[in-house]
């Protein structure tokens, strides 16, 4: 005949330590994110990370913060007239939604960058993430600096359904479809692309557009 114990032994995981579940899932976050801190060398390329729009600059602070590059390129938005009052642009963005970020590349830094507050992931994945190189990223900054990227400098003017070629930025060299734009060559579009197996739509500056 055999017996049934109701005695069990050893200790439930967790249970009995200093460190709970939540405490030690944002230890292994910081962890993560800490790799992601070691520097690349000054000609590496750059990656690009998904943000929620309108938190580009605080997503930046993190991450200058925890000591990791960044940047995110900024310009002169639209004006606002408000009953006869002109308001003063001010700087946002030059890709909405995208904040660039530069270090010696791993598994752990990539995971540590796409599980911070606000970010939605690294474009092209982080298995196989899209690079964009030091060269293209100095012009990028430098054109946006310059003021060459600002949302009221009148640009060529395009039309909905027109195939266009992306030449700076994050995106530069890819094709795409406008979906939409204003017709007074000035601001962004939406542009269709199919890049990385699937469909994705971007606001594009007007100014960094060329008709194909």
């Amino acid at each position: 005949m055999t017996m049934q114990r109701d005695k069990f032994e050893g200790a439930p995981i967790a249970v009995g330590g200093s460190e709970g579940f939540e405490g030690r899932m944002r230890r292994i976050r910081a962890e993560m994110l800490h790799a992601a801190s070691v520097r690349a060398r000054d000609d590496s390329p750059w990656f690009a990370i998904r943000v929620m729009s309108g938190r580009e600059k605080t997503v930046n602070e993190a991450l200058e913060k925890a000591g990791v590059e960044a940047v995110v390129p900024m310009r002169k938005g639209p004006e606002y007239r408000r009953r006869g009052r002109v308001i003063p642009a001010s700087f946002i963005p030059v890709m909405t939604g995208y904040v660039l970020v530069r270090f010696m590349a791993s598994d752990e830094a990539f995971l540590g960058v796409s599980g911070m507050e606000h970010v939605m992931g690294v474009l092209g994945g982080c298995l196989n993430p899209h690079r964009v190189s030091d060269k293209e990223v100095k012009r990028f900054k430098t054109l946006a600096e310059n003021g060459k990227l600002d949302w009221e400098k009148p640009v060529c003017s395009f039309k909905k359904g027109e195939q266009v070629r992306i030449s700076e930025g994050p995106y530069v060299g890819f094709l795409g479809r406008i979906i939409s734009c204003r017709s007074d060559a000035k601001g962004d579009a939406v542009v269709e692309m199919e890049i990385f197996r699937g469909v994705t739509s971007v606001l594009v500056p007007l100014a960094i557009l060329e008709k194909v």
